[in-house]
């Protein structure tokens, strides 16, 4: 069987079975079936395919065609410019976290020059203070990571001797071992990394945290616990029921996080989180009433209600 009939023919099962991007998927796979990228691959498409190939690449289409997610099949997923690794232990980075992950960036690399404009750390080798951020529920580790790293890299290119630290927490074991992982595949090649420490804790939510932190970050899960089973099979069949239960309204999390979140705060120090659409007015009185000010909403790329950010 050639290359093309093979990916005709994975198109075809695919859509049969109701994957709404079936042309994109049966590609995807087959890439990583071959090892090939998208340009060697048209340049053999007309090329007889390996029996060693047709039947893995045949295998990988069985378990999409069951709605098993594609990155969990291909065992990655791309966010914020990294590659980060992903399993069934843990969520699948979405696209719409990215905005939590830039806006957190931003914040963070603002108040990180304010600190150090203000002289309050001196040469790295003899550094007294560091920029801290928390990120709980932490899942892959792509928003700690990809903040953590982004920040690093700005404040190098700045010439500023600043020490960043980030602590990753999450109550999966599994998650948290991954998130380290994905930390160590991100890491570019020579890089000492003398002013950036990862701390990598299995937490449930705050409770083996410690010290004060700049920034904390958060993406809870929030689906009504009786809601899961309508979401589409790819999520509630196979992506970890821990990383999506946010209770009976969706809100525990919201309600524990923002209850204990101003005592892990420096004063002036920012809680972003993730959230529904729906969930936005009732956490953002949650935020104000629990005393953070300048407390705003920020939409995603389709106009939804995505972020909420507030400040001790």
């Amino acid at each position: 069987m050639r290359y093309s009939e093979a990916k005709k023919r994975a198109v075809s099962i695919l859509s049969e079975a109701g994957i709404e991007e079936a042309e994109v998927d049966s590609e995807y796979l087959l890439l990583s079936v071959t090892g090939l990228d998208k340009a060697g691959l048209l340049m053999k498409l007309f090329d007889e395919m390996p029996e060693k190939e047709e039947k893995a690449y045949e295998e990988l289409i069985g378990r999409r065609s069951s709605h098993e997610p594609l990155q969990y099949i291909i065992g990655n997923q791309n966010f914020m410019g990294y590659t980060f690794l992903v399993t069934p232990d843990v969520l699948i980075p979405r696209f719409d976290t990215e905005i939590l992950a830039e806006l957190a960036g931003k914040r963070a690399y603002d108040a990180a020059v304010q600190m150090y404009s203000h002289g309050k750390t001196g040469d790295i080798s003899g550094i007294s203070d560091e920029f801290r951020i928390l990120d709980i529920c932490t899942g892959s580790g792509c928003v700690p990571v990809s903040v953590g790293l982004d920040l690093y890299k700005k404040i190098r290119s700045k010439g500023l001797k600043l020490s960043i630290s980030v602590t990753a927490a999450d109550i999966s074991e599994a998650a948290v071992a991954l998130a380290e992982k994905n930390y160590k595949l991100n890491l570019e090649d020579g890089d000492q990394l003398q002013e950036l420490g990862y701390r990598f804790i299995v937490s449930d939510l705050f409770s083996n945290i410690d010290g004060k932190y700049h920034i904390i970050t958060a993406n809870p899960p929030y689906i009504v616990r009786d809601e899961i089973e309508e979401l589409m099979p790819e999520i509630s069949e196979h992506e970890p029921r821990l990383a999506l239960d946010g209770g009976t309204d969706g809100m525990d999390f919201y309600r524990r996080i923002v209850k204990d979140a101003g005592s892990y705060l420096v004063p002036g120090g920012r809680l972003l989180m993730e959230f529904d659409d729906s969930q936005a007015e009732p956490v953002k009185k949650m935020m104000e009433e629990a005393g953070f000010t300048e407390v705003e909403v920020h939409r995603d790329l389709a106009g939804l209600r995505r972020v909420i950010e507030g400040r001790k």
